[in-house]
């Protein structure tokens, strides 16, 4: 649904130039200048992942996806010439703070249309800009916000938290033991360790993504580049630390990723993991025609009031373990899965099962949440 009023919009993709809020200060050198980085960075694909000028260069060194924005902002393959020919940006503030300035930048539509109004906003951006050898350049939110913030250790885990967060040890002893187990299960080789953001809410978080609002993107709980960020104010988020463990494999699909966070990190909270289950076990039920095997696991329906792909990975995930145990797990992660025709080939293989006998099995695997239902 997020890109239903996008693909309806058709527009020849001109140089993008934001508009500006009369409280822009267009008599400042420095804003006029910030503006026009802005509006640069915009028309420099800012979707590709890629060397670029505009931003500072110790975090170009620190992180390949650089721009913490980026993933949220230009999801699903979007550019920014397409998305800006929807929603249009609009600088509402560059203020300075300190040696830096901000600025703000809104992407709206000018939609009337009912069924687009819930995402009229697509997002609030919000950038730190610093001189980097005489020129200004972008800097992620996070630096500034988590300057006094407070850190902790426990395993490969460092923790850094606001200083009114009341540290729960015990949870982070929990989170310690949790990542020893899927380090020896599925990876024993890893020899790193990653930053856990703690923060008490969507938007907080959000702040971590340099958003000052947020409908794109919007969760409780993100992995990235040496990094997991929680809105949950809690130390011990099982899912987004198995996407943290995990070894690298390009060729995993989001299903199978989804699916294995599910299965290893969720499932250790029985009542949240029989809710996600049990809502797509309600859907084969009573919506057979739409939401069924084929549909789910290929993504071709990828929402149904929640992320189809969770519940469906997370069904194949404990079929494998069922029938193969950590082993069958180990090969599922290890294996190609990024197409539809790939996972089900490699769970096939992995299960000894044939294709009609896969299908059959998970959807006995949902079965058992639709109790109540």
């Amino acid at each position: 649904m997020l890109f239903c009023f996008l693909a309806k919009c058709q527009a020849t993709f001109l140089r993008i130039q934001p508009q500006l809020s009369s409280r822009v200060d267009t008599t400042s050198e420095d804003v006029k200048a910030i503006v026009k980085l802005y509006e640069n960075y915009l028309n420099s694909s800012p979707e590709v992942i890629k060397d670029s000028p505009y931003w500072n260069s110790v975090e170009k060194g620190l992180y390949a996806d650089y721009d913490f924005s980026r993933e949220s902002m230009f999801q699903g393959g979007l550019t920014a010439a397409r998305l800006c020919s929807t929603y249009n940006p609009f600088v509402m503030s560059v203020e300075s703070i300190g040696e830096k300035y901000q600025i703000r930048v809104m992407f709206s539509s000018g939609t009337s249309a009912p069924e687009y109004m819930g995402s009229k906003v697509w997002c609030i951006q919000k950038l730190n800009v610093v001189k980097e050898n005489g020129l200004w350049v972008f800097e992620n939110l996070i630096v500034e916000l988590t300057k006094k913030w407070e850190s902790k250790s426990a395993g490969v885990i460092q923790y850094v938290y606001p200083p009114t967060h009341d540290f729960d040890l015990d949870e982070a002893k929990q989170a310690e033991r949790f990542c020893q187990d899927i380090i020896k299960r599925f990876n024993p080789t890893y020899n790193s360790n990653f930053k856990y953001y703690l923060t008490s809410s969507i938007d907080d978080m959000g702040l971590m993504e340099n958003f000052d609002y947020y409908f794109v993107g919007v969760t409780t709980g993100k992995a990235r580049e040496n990094m997991l960020l929680t809105a949950k104010g809690n130390e011990f988020y099982a899912h987004e630390i198995v996407h943290k463990l995990l070894p690298k494999n390009e060729n995993r699909g989001k299903v199978i990723e989804e699916g294995l966070a599910e299965f290893l990190g969720t499932k250790t909270d029985q009542n949240e993991y029989r809710e996600v289950m049990s809502k797509l076990a309600k859907d084969l039920k009573t919506d057979s025609d739409k939401i069924k095997f084929t549909s789910v696991v290929s993504q071709s329906v990828t929402y149904n009031g929640y992320q189809t792909a969770y519940p469906a990975g997370a069904a194949m995930c404990e079929l494998v373990f069922e029938l193969k145990g950590d082993q069958g797990l180990l090969a599922l992660i290890q294996a190609n899965t990024k197409e539809y025709k790939n996972l089900v080939s490699a769970v096939c293989e992995i299960t000894d099962l044939s294709f009609d006998e896969l299908v059959k099995e998970w959807n006995a695997v949902l079965m058992q949440y639709a109790a109540g239902q």
